[in-house]
């Protein structure tokens, strides 16, 4: 009852008439351009979704540094994008990689349940989050952030964690349209909540304002399409889906956690101006993550049905093909230009950073590799956390040793080593399971790729 009148709001009711509005926008578009999408297990839908998703962080970083060109206030976006990032990535991610998996080990009438114990879990989890985010701040001098502005964002955390949820309800009961609406929809208010306030010349906590409100409807609108009602008997999936999930959210926390890691190292070591730079340049071209995400995903729950079926190599073998054409022309094309789009897209000042652009670029050659997929796909999950706890120890050994003498250039060859050494291990774990990981990609145009992208990298690095 409680939740069912703090959520029957009228604001809600508004953004909720918005969505569909939004929604209808979308279905009108795509069914106009039908055939465009590769509509593989409805890849093509979770592709442009996550790449909506995380556009948003890289328009917010454009405005900040074309309209709102003030180191401090910057340094302080970043800070709280790293804490938010820092401690929620891993069991966000892990559910994500996983969930699909999962959830077709079931039958369909199940699935209303298990998204209710999901979305427990995950408000459980956020809460943990919001309590390290506090607590670091409050005994790491450097992050330098009121705690009232990071009460204020750890709202935010909460909501924006637990509607996770959502994105996966939509997408596998193939409502595409509504999970690209719902994309849009965050998308905007996503730039408009901290930037807006600045540009108003209010001061950053009412950013801070603004995304908590957005938690806060996030929350709401989440629950609404969950059921409001939760009975304890219903819980029975929690056990289950920690069993399932554990190995990989662990292996991300350290595999993927060292970067967080490194990051938290280089802010109390480097100069503001340095961080910034970092912090930009180690921004990832969003649509590589998103198009590599979203067919791992998306491979991990083909993998789980169709493993032994006769066709099953020749079609990852075929849809791997066509990433790499997609991926690496344009990988090319953006480490060659990169210094000239740094400069065009952000400003003057953070043209150097186009370097750690350009040492980063090179991991998409690890990045189009997938043998985690395949593992998570036939339940061999925990080895994603051996081969992530030695990625761990060499990417932060490495940052220390190589950051004082070459600065944020060691720091970016530094991760980008670990997360090869990573891939490398967990191909060596799929032969040693039977899997033949060479079967799912073709040779003679990833090694072609591979040449061609090291080219481009030393051209770069020469003439610029």
């Amino acid at each position: 009852m409680l939740f069912s009148s703090l959520f029957a709001l009228d604001d809600i009711d508004i953004s909720l008439v918005f969505y569909r509005f939004v929604t209808q926008l979308v279905k009108r578009f795509l069914d106009r351009t039908k055939g465009v999408l590769t509509q593989s297990e409805g890849l093509g839908y979770l592709q442009i979704y996550n790449l909506i998703k995380t556009a948003g962080i890289v328009v917010v970083s454009i405005i900040f540094a074309k309209i709102i060109p003030n180191p401090l206030i910057i340094n302080s976006w970043e800070t709280i994008l790293l804490l938010g990032t820092g401690f929620t990535f891993f069991y966000v991610s892990g559910l994500g990689y996983t969930l699909v998996s999962f959830i077709k080990q079931f039958k369909n009438e199940q699935r209303p349940i298990i998204f209710k114990n999901t979305f427990v879990l995950l408000f459980i989890f956020s809460i943990f989050s919001s309590i390290c985010i506090l607590f670091t701040a409050i005994y790491i001098p450097s992050i330098s952030l009121p705690v009232s502005q990071l009460i204020f964002f750890c709202i935010y955390i909460v909501g924006n964690v637990c509607s996770t949820v959502v994105e996966y309800i939509y997408f596998l009961n193939k409502s595409y349209y509504k999970l690209l609406g719902w994309g849009i929809l965050n998308f905007i208010i996503f730039i408009l909540a901290p930037t807006i306030p600045l540009i108003l010349e209010y001061d950053f906590i009412y950013s801070m304002y603004a995304l908590a409100a957005f938690g806060v409807l996030k929350f709401g609108v989440t629950l609404r399409l969950i059921g409001l009602s939760f009975r304890l008997n219903q819980l029975n999936y929690l056990k289950p889906l920690l069993i399932f999930n554990w190995p990989v959210i662990v292996s991300l926390l350290f595999g993927t956690g060292y970067i967080y890691c490194a990051n938290f190292i280089l802010k109390d070591t480097i100069s503001v101006n340095d961080f910034n730079l970092f912090r930009y340049g180690s921004r990832e071209f969003p649509l590589f993550i998103v198009m590599a995400n979203s067919f791992s995903i998306v491979l991990g729950g083909i993998t789980a049905e169709k493993f032994n079926t006769l066709n099953y190599w020749d079609e990852i073998k075929k849809s791997h093909l066509r990433l790499m054409h997609q991926l690496f022309p344009l990988a090319c094309i953006l480490m060659l230009s990169s210094k000239y789009l740094f400069q065009l897209v952000y400003s003057d000042s953070f043209i150097s950073a186009y370097t750690i652009f350009n040492i980063l670029m090179l991991t998409i050659i690890a990045r189009v590799l997938f043998p985690q997929s395949l593992l998570m796909g036939k339940g061999k999950t925990r080895y994603a956390f051996y081969s992530a706890l030695l990625e761990f120890i060499i990417g932060i050994g490495l940052v220390l040793i190589l950051t004082p003498n070459y600065g944020i250039v060691g720091a970016a060859f530094a991760l980008s080593l670990a997360y090869f050494t990573e891939k490398l291990i967990l191909i060596l774990f799929c032969y040693q399971q039977n899997i033949p990981f060479h079967k799912s990609i073709n040779l003679k145009w990833l090694v072609a790729y591979i040449l061609l992208l090291i080219l481009c990298f030393g051209f770069s690095m020469r003439f610029n």
